[in-house]
């Protein structure tokens, strides 16, 4: 089956080349990589925050899939989404989305489907209680990539309906489906090459018979997870084998305050484990850490992490792995099969954390700094995973083909991408039945939040422009002049939204022959701009080029 798909389009949320190696990029990357390769799509609409952006995207996506056909569409040309059916956003905010939509004068028009990825961020927690009141529909989505983000996306719901309820009386609210689909993996990509891993341990001085762990993330004692109690059960485990244990920290060091906590503390904290500090955002020294590991471990303790990529990556590498029992590893490793979840506990009183991050006391990095310091792993039981998995090495073999095969089977793009396909056309199934939240009211303004500058404040300007007001041109104007005073500095803002070249060629020409009414001026214009005919009016008054006269003194 053939079908189009639309996406919102930034180049931070699906390009990862280039850029520094956050989870979200290299989620949407391989997203996109998969979309492209199983979507059967015959079409790809992209929304463009930037028009700028759409030659980037069209040439990104005739790169990676040279058949399908490439669209581009601006939030002025809704339609085209609409014949796509569903709009899939990078992250989970739909509170804008669902605006700009109900500005169409059609929320049925299509259906809005974002995707959690960090979900801790005071911006995204808004997003979720604003979506609460804004028009977003029954027909829209949320997907939770775990069990885990979605209870805390449901909670922070409920929470907030509570609160409407009580301070206002509410008795209903914009709850999207909040479906859980995971992230997927090209597990392809992932496929080692034990002669590059042999010679990678030769360079890097791994013996043979040593057992390398591989870590696989950004370095972050903040945004990611503190690397102290690994050290501790590292350390435990390699005095218990009375030999020494490497660890590759493959990733990069988010900034110089990290560092020691990756570095110093590795030196006091564990004397009898090699660490190696590899350049994570290289590609080729990624594969050949890959290759050349034994371990796959990752002890995150941070409310930034929602799903986890790194853990699937390295079971799509064949490699058994050693996680913490947290979110979304509680879905993806099988403990005892795949490898093994360290138990982890939370405790403590956190409001006073929430209100200074609330109040701006606190920024991000203090906020998960506090809540990550009450949040502890077993570090017995992980050093107990460790020295299994590091003294047996047929565990190490059933694990890690147990891991490759559960990858391939559950989290390779092949099966996950027909789940979004399915949802897509489960919420195009709900919006052609379910009751309409917030419907247009006539009259009133479709974004209160929002609204229409030019209608809020009316009542500032002498007059505003109306269909009967007269337009005469302003001797010796014409389009030359306007190509001039336009290319003055502060003649064009961004964001402006004025009729083409040719729009105001026309108006210009059919001026010349002598003034006409504002509403007749516009008419002039093709039906697609003459949305825009009455800025471009203003602005060319702004120029000097015409003059427009009220009615009565016409």
């Amino acid at each position: 089956m053939t079908r189009s798909a639309a996406i919102l389009y930034a180049p931070d949320g699906y390009v990862s080349k280039g850029r520094a190696m956050l989870g979200r990029r290299v989620a949407g990357d391989s997203f996109l990589n998969g979309l492209l390769r199983h979507g059967g799509l015959e079409s790809l609409v992209g929304l463009m925050l930037n028009d700028r952006e759409g030659p980037g995207f069209q040439e990104e996506i005739r790169a990676r899939a040279p058949n399908i056909q490439v669209q581009t569409a601006n939030f002025e040309s809704p339609q085209l989404i609409a014949k796509a059916g569903s709009l899939f956003l990078p992250g989970p905010g739909l509170e804008s989305y669902a605006y700009w939509r109900r500005r169409s004068g059609n929320q049925r028009a299509f259906s809005l489907c974002g995707v959690t990825h960090t979900t801790s961020t005071d911006r995204v927690m808004d997003a979720l209680a604003h979506s609460l009141t804004a028009p977003v529909q029954p027909w829209d989505a949320i997907i939770c990539t775990s069990r885990a983000v979605q209870s805390m996306v449901r909670r922070q719901l409920q929470e907030n309906v509570a609160y409407l309820q009580n301070a206002l009386g509410a008795t209903r609210a914009g709850i999207p489906m909040l479906p859980m689909i995971p992230l997927g993996v090209d597990c392809d990509a992932f496929q080692r090459d034990p002669a590059l891993g042999v010679a990678y341990r030769q360079e890097l001085g791994i013996g043979a018979e040593d057992i390398a762990l591989i870590l696989v993330a950004r370095l972050s004692s903040a945004t990611k997870f503190s690397p102290l109690p690994l050290f501790l059960a590292l350390q435990k485990a390699a005095e218990r084998r009375g030999r020494k244990l490497h660890l590759l920290l493959t990733g990069w060091i988010e900034n110089d305050g990290s560092r020691p906590a990756f570095t110093d503390a590795a030196q006091q904290a564990c004397p009898d484990v090699k660490v190696h500090l590899l350049d994570g955002q290289n590609a080729e020294i990624r594969t050949k850490a890959w290759a050349a590991a034994d371990i796959f471990t990752l002890p995150v303790d941070n409310i930034q992490e929602t799903f986890g990529l790194a853990p699937v990556e390295a079971m799509a590498a064949g490699l058994p792995v050693v996680v913490t029992d947290w979110n979304g590893f509680r879905d993806t490793v099988e403990d005892g099969v795949t490898g093994f979840r360290i138990p982890t506990v939370m405790g403590g009183n956190g409001n006073p954390i929430a209100m200074r991050y609330q109040m701006g006391a606190d920024d991000y990095n203090a906020y998960l700094r506090g809540t990550s310091q009450a949040i502890a792993m077993d570090i017995g039981a992980a050093a107990d995973a460790y020295y299994r998995l590091a003294e047996d090495a047929n565990l190490r073999r059933q694990m890690g083909e147990a891991a490759r095969l559960r990858a391939r089977r559950v989290y390779d793009w092949s099966a996950i991408i027909p789940q979004y396909l399915a949802l897509w056309d489960e919420q195009a199934r709900i919006r052609a039945k379910a009751r309409e939240f917030a419907p247009l009211v006539p009259g009133r303004q479709p974004a209160p939040t929002r609204p229409d500058p030019f209608m809020l404040f009316a009542d500032y300007p002498t007059y505003r422009l109306d269909a009967k007001q007269r337009v005469t041109l302003t001797p010796g104007a014409n389009l030359d002049l306007l190509r001039q005073r336009a290319g003055m500095p502060g003649a064009v803002s961004r964001g402006s939204l004025l009729p083409s070249l040719n729009g105001f060629q026309i108006m210009l020409e059919r001026l010349a022959a002598g003034s006409m009414t504002a509403a007749e001026l516009g008419g002039t214009l093709p039906q697609d701009q003459r949305g825009r005919a009455a800025a471009g009016m203003v602005w060319m008054m702004k120029l000097g080029l015409i003059t427009i006269t009220p009615a009565e003194e016409a």
